[in-house]
């Protein structure tokens, strides 16, 4: 067997966002740099977030974020290690959001769907999340229509 490297490209007409599959023996160095190229592109695409922490301010990068919210007036962005605060409206950081990565849940937050350990649709009318921190909260009432709908079309 030869170190090589095979790339395909499969085009599908009617697949909504661009998937990249990592087939692999084991992971190992190789592996670990086309994943981080792959990031880094993402990241470049999507800009990192201005935030806060402890009034030190750090850009965090959008695939870190596990939800955005609103608390005591304060949009807040939320990962596994750390809460910011972000000095603009909710509506305004949305504006630069990966669309294929996060979904408004209520007037209030937004999360993003890679970081969703579950959901539960057993409640009546709502759905219940359940975030990769363990976190759980509530998609609104009237917001559950189109999550469903995002959801099936990205086959999630």
């Amino acid at each position: 067997m030869t170190d090589r490297i095979e790339i395909k490209l499969l085009i599908e007409k009617n697949w909504e966002r661009t998937t990249v599959y990592i087939k692999c023996r084991e992971r190992n160095d190789d592996v670990e740099a086309i994943i981080k190229a792959v990031q880094a592109y993402s990241d470049s695409a999507f800009p990192p977030i201005m935030a806060y922490c402890d009034e030190e301010m750090e850009y965090v990068p959008q695939r870190r974020i596990i939800r955005l919210y609103i608390h005591n007036r304060k949009v807040m962005i939320e990962t596994l290690d750390k809460t910011y605060e972000i000095r603009k409206p909710l509506h305004e950081i949305e504006e630069n959001l990966d669309k294929a990565r996060f979904v408004r849940i209520s007037q209030s937050e937004t999360i993003n769907l890679r970081k969703v350990k579950k959901f539960d649709f057993s409640l009546a009318g709502t759905i219940r999340v359940e975030l990769e921190n363990g976190e759980n909260t509530y998609v609104a009432r009237r917001r559950v229509k189109d999550l469903k709908k995002l959801l099936t079309a990205a086959n999630l």
